[in-house]
Formats: structure tokens, C-alpha cells, sequence
């Protein structure tokens, strides 16, 4: 059995052995509702309140204007309806790509990390690398 004293020095090794994940705060960043806040003022409360993190479920031109130059990690949502035609087609990605995400991103732009879908009960997280990493996690962070 471990005494006290063992059962620390056994912890502090583990967590200087085994590297710790990056944590952070994030929001879920909604825009259906009837009394909505500009996106400028969402950003503006974000920052206020030193959240780093925001997933938006649509990649809404207005939002990401927002959220360019901001400092805050985004996390774009895919819609469901555009799945089939997106993971069949890399041409239709590429598009989709280009119309809904490329112009806000860039030296200065949004600093978009990661896309989503929503699947069932688990959100798929698509980590923008080669080849790309896929994430089954059933929560944001």
C-alpha cells in the first residue's frame, strides 16, 4: 500500500511524464432566435469575459466577419444537409470551402481550428491537417 508522501511524488511524476490537453472555456455561439445580438457585441462579450473559445453551427458571413482579428479559436459547424455532397465529392468541399470559410481566414482573418457535423448524439470534429484527424468527443472542448 502507498503512503501519503508516495502517492504525491507518483502524481507529480504523471503529470510531468504524461503531457496535460490544453483547456479552456468555450461557448456554443447560436444565431436562431428571435431577438438577436450583433455579432460585433457577441464578440465584444467573448473577449470581455476572456473566453478563447466559440463554436458557431453555421459558417454565417456576419459571425465570421466578427470574429476576424478577435484572438478567439472557432469551431465551424457543417450543415447535415450538405454531408452527403461533401464527403462524396471533394470538389463540393473544396467550394463549399472557398464560399463559406477562405475569406475569413488569412494572416489577420478568424482563426478557424476545427469543423463539426453533428451525428446522433456525438459531435464529429474534423481537425484541419494532412491527412485529416477526426474526433468522436460528445462535448466541445
Amino acid at each position: 500500500m502507498l503512503g501519503g508522501a508516495a502517492i504525491v511524488m507518483w502524481v507529480l511524476a504523471w503529470r510531468w511524464v504524461v503531457p496535460m490537453g490544453e483547456s479552456a472555456i468555450g461557448v456554443n455561439w447560436g444565431t436562431v432566435s428571435f431577438l438577436k445580438l450583433k455579432p460585433s457585441t457577441v464578440v465584444d462579450l467573448l473577449k470581455d469575459n476572456k473566453i478563447p473559445k466559440v463554436k458557431v453551427f453555421e459558417a454565417e458571413p456576419e459571425v465570421l466577419k466578427a470574429l476576424i482579428g478577435s484572438g478567439i479559436q472557432v469551431m465551424v459547424g457543417i450543415p447535415n444537409q450538405m454531408l452527403a455532397l461533401l464527403s462524396t465529392s471533394p470538389t463540393a468541399a473544396d467550394f463549399w470551402l472557398r464560399q463559406n470559410v477562405s475569406a475569413y481566414i488569412g494572416n489577420r482573418g478568424a482563426d478557424i481550428r476545427f469543423f463539426f457535423f453533428f451525428q446522433n448524439q456525438y459531435f464529429v470534429f474534423v481537425a484541419p491537417s494532412t491527412p485529416p484527424t477526426f474526433y468522436l468527443e460528445t462535448s466541445f472542448f
